[in-house]
């Protein structure tokens, strides 16, 4: 067909007038972190809901095999939001790392149980046992100290030692190489269920930080990414704790962990129906902060008295998200 003078003008005008379609602009989120462990339970969440996307994130989840590692790569830009211990995330803040700070926390109480072997009853027959942990000088050992004497025993009725992240824990556990291992969810619960005791839970004690999400203060100041990241991760747990959303976070979580739906079944029900341990809204009670920092500076890690809690926490109007405090 000729190209006419009038098909060329009404061609011209059609094009000028056709608004232009430029893609949203959606940047890189590298994340650290243990996706075996249910306590990430929102960011498998945020990510499998396209929470991230929607607030301009592409998510990429990297496992991580430590907190020393989670921080390390925090430190070097490697991942924009990363998962640490909070004990491995202080000692890095106070011997220099201050440009990293704590923008929210799944939990604000610990969901380990205490797992034994079918002939431990009490927590007297411990005496005398070894108890394996992820890392020394850390809360899984104070929190289990503090558990032992109070039933009566004294230190150096126990002892403690390393075996790894709970996987490895439950193979001890299984050899019989250890007569009791701290183990996090949903470890714990595939424990219990392959017939291992569960002596106590730790939600029951004090306030206790075990984990900690961090960000480079640097990086949430741009482009308001702090803050768009804290509106994700506030949707995420209001998403988790709809009872109408069970039956997908169950599938979330079972895709994440690798585990069956009876195993993550009985974590919910601990998470968000018996003992609601999960957080409503991601924030830091920075109460479980102080109670860290307190057991870091008895075991002489920090300064005694130890430094504020605040000094840890991402400043609100970068995105923090904690309540109370100072």
């Amino acid at each position: 067909m000729a190209l006419t003078r009038r098909r060329f003008l009404l061609t011209a005008a059609a094009s000028i007038a056709r608004p232009t379609v430029v893609r949203a602009q959606v940047q890189p989120l590298a994340i650290g972190m243990v996706p075996a462990n249910a306590i990430y339970w929102n960011i498998d969440v945020a990510a499998e809901k396209g929470f991230f996307r929607a607030a301009g994130f592409e998510p990429q989840i990297f496992a991580v095999q430590s907190s020393p590692q989670a921080v390390q790569q925090a430190i070097l830009g490697a991942y924009q939001l990363a998962v640490a211990q909070p004990e491995v995330f202080i000692a890095g803040v106070e011997h220099g790392a201050t440009m990293l700070g704590a923008i929210a926390a799944p939990v604000n109480r610990a969901d380990w149980r205490l797992m034994v072997l079918p002939d431990i009853h009490t927590f007297t027959d411990l005496r005398g046992k070894i108890i394996g942990v992820s890392t020394p000088r850390s809360g899984e050992v104070w929190l289990t100290r503090q558990l032992l004497e109070r039933a009566g025993l004294r230190r150096g009725e126990f002892d403690f030692q390393v075996v790894g992240v709970s996987p490895q824990k439950l193979a001890a556990l299984q050899k019989g190489a250890i007569a009791a291992t701290v183990m996090y969810e949903p470890s714990a619960e595939l424990a219990a269920q392959q017939g291992f005791p569960s002596l106590a839970h730790y939600s029951d004690l004090r306030a206790f930080q075990p984990v900690l999400y961090m960000v480079s203060r640097d990086w949430a100041g741009k482009q308001d990414n702090g803050k768009r990241l804290a509106r994700v991760i506030r949707q995420a747990h209001e998403w988790l704790w709809d009872p109408t959303n069970r039956a997908e976070a169950v599938a979330v979580l079972m895709k994440s962990t690798k585990r069956d739906k009876p195993i993550i079944d009985a974590v919910y029900e601990e998470y968000f129906v018996t003992r609601k341990i999960y957080s409503r809204d991601g924030e830091i009670d920075p109460v479980g902060i102080e109670t860290v920092l307190a057991d870091m500076a008895e075991d002489g890690q920090v300064s005694s008295p130890p430094p504020p809690a605040s000094k840890f926490l991402l400043d609100r109007e970068l995105g923090g998200l904690w309540s109370g405090g100072p």
